[in-house]
């Protein structure tokens, strides 16, 4: 005969390591800000924007000193960077004194390509794709949930996005790598949580600041406004103006649900 307990609550963020991929853009660097206010150490992830990630960095030693905040590079579309990438972080002296596991993944890198038409897209941009936004955020997920599973305690939240449900502004091959990044989060939902892991999908929509969306020039228009000669000079406006509360979300936005 097996017994089973009745989990208690335990949602104390502080002092636990974070990771963020893809943190030196707009929702990942939003995400590190507010886990690091929770009292995270955190591993800020980057691929290529170097700077970004050391001036992020360099910010929450000044706002946290008493916290860690260390960057790591990986590039996601190798394979061998990607399989290597949580155990050379584990490994890095100034994390491994202190951490034996990454409590937090927050599963934010990713890449969006605009190519609405089927016809325009090619069989590589639709590998790229899967590479990036779905097969490395598996590799990185198996990752750390080995360490979870040892300390008995995780917690994964997967940045996947509208267009999982097939809308949204880029293409089939975008769609479908954020419907797989979301079907893989429910299944691990389900299979990781009498384990103390829990895991979440959080799903953006419109979001400004991260480069995936152009910056409205204008913040006024008319109900006589021809919105589609305005896709030519202000395509931000007329994204914008499309959503029903008439704004872009903002990173920090995404980042208050992930924290949640």
């Amino acid at each position: 005969m097996t017994t089973f307990h009745l989990q208690s609550v335990d949602n104390d963020l502080r002092g636990r390591l974070a990771l963020v991929t893809g943190s030196s853009g707009g929702i990942g660097s939003a995400c590190a800000k507010s886990l690091a206010s929770e009292g995270c150490d955190i591993v800020l992830h980057y691929s290529s924007s170097k700077e970004k990630a050391e001036s992020l960095a360099s910010e929450l030693r000044r706002s946290h000193p008493s916290q860690l905040f260390v960057t790591a590079q990986a590039n996601l579309t190798c394979r061998e960077s990607t399989r290597a990438f949580v155990a050379t972080v584990l490994a890095i002296p100034t994390i491994s004194e202190k951490h034996k596991a990454i409590s937090v993944l927050v599963a934010n890198a990713g890449i969006g390509r605009r190519i609405r038409d089927v016809k325009d897209i090619d069989e590589q941009d639709w590998d790229d794709m899967m590479e990036v936004n779905v097969r490395s955020q598996f590799v990185i997920t198996k990752s750390v949930v080995e360490g979870m599973r040892s300390q008995g305690w995780g917690r994964v939240i997967l940045v996947s996005s509208i267009a999982s449900r097939g809308s949204g502004l880029n293409g089939c091959h975008y769609a479908a790598s954020k419907g797989a990044l979301s079907s893989m989060g429910l299944n691990l939902a389900a299979i990781l949580a009498n384990e103390g892991i829990t895991v979440n999908v959080v799903s953006p929509a419109m979001i400004g600041s991260t480069g995936m969306i152009p910056t409205p020039k204008e913040s006024t228009w008319t109900s006589k406004c021809d919105m589609e000669a305005k896709k030519e000079s202000d395509p931000g406006l007329v994204i914008a103006s499309s959503v029903p509360i008439h704004r872009l979300g903002v990173p920090e936005e995404v980042a208050n649900v992930v924290v949640m």
